[in-house]
């Protein structure tokens, strides 16, 4: 995943980006996706009358502004975003390489369809258009890039009693700067000195620490890590 649209550009990746508008007015990914939304049928009723066969009581229509599947991985951190924005409606770009793009807005909701894909289970996202694709001929200045993580982080880690586990973390841009927080600091707790992130079991049990990347002038990101303390 590009952070910045403009390496994205001049790269021979040609896909294009979903990106949702947020707070400030810009525009910034709105998740990890793959692909960025075919057009697919809203379901409209049409009585068999209309359709001349005697055998069938209805077929299904289509309505004006079809909705948008898109498939993503059903990470957790993925989910949360979607849990965070299901129902509501928000405004929308889609982001093609040449800064060009085709902004709207509709309603999300997700589901887990139980999809493999390399070992990894997709899920499907769908946005419900309330409004027409609108083009933008330059879309250079509605985008804000996003601060990415380029490590590895794992989503699941083990310590025993008081024990530590350190997760050593890398982004881009290389001088974003990391917080973390744990949701159970009783369980366990989370400290951050420079890009180094040290997890502390307190108790036997489970927390969730959040991994946060911040950069002035760039949309954040997070990671979770659910973190098993287990007795000495």
């Amino acid at each position: 995943m590009f952070n910045s649209i403009e390496d994205r550009a001049l790269s021979e990746h040609r896909g294009s980006a979903l990106l949702m508008k947020k707070e400030n007015g810009k525009y910034s990914i709105l998740l990890p996706v793959e692909g960025t939304g075919e057009n697919g049928s809203t379901p409209a009723q049409l009585d068999k009358t209309a359709i001349g066969n005697a055998q069938a009581t209805s077929v299904e229509g289509r309505t004006e502004n079809p909705q948008k599947t898109i498939p993503f991985y059903t990470h957790r951190d993925n989910i949360n975003i979607l849990e965070n924005i299901a129902g509501e409606n928000h405004d929308f770009l889609r982001l093609l390489p040449d800064f060009t793009g085709f902004k709207y807005s509709g309603s999300v909701s997700y589901m887990a369809n139980n999809t493999d894909v390399g070992s990894l289970e997709q899920g499907q996202l769908t946005i419900t258009p309330t409004t027409k694709d609108e083009y933008v001929e330059n879309c250079f200045d509605l985008v804000e890039d996003t601060v990415v993580f380029t490590s590895s982080i794992d989503e699941v880690v083990t310590v025993v009693g008081t024990g530590t586990k350190v997760i050593n973390v890398t982004t881009n841009p290389s001088d974003a700067t990391i917080s973390a927080a744990s949701d159970t600091e009783g369980t366990a707790t989370a400290s951050v000195s420079e890009k180094a992130v040290t997890i502390t079991g307190v108790k036997a049990g489970s927390a969730i620490i959040t991994i946060t990347a911040t950069k002035s002038g760039y949309a954040s990101f997070k990671r979770t890590v659910l973190v098993i303390v287990k007795s000495a």
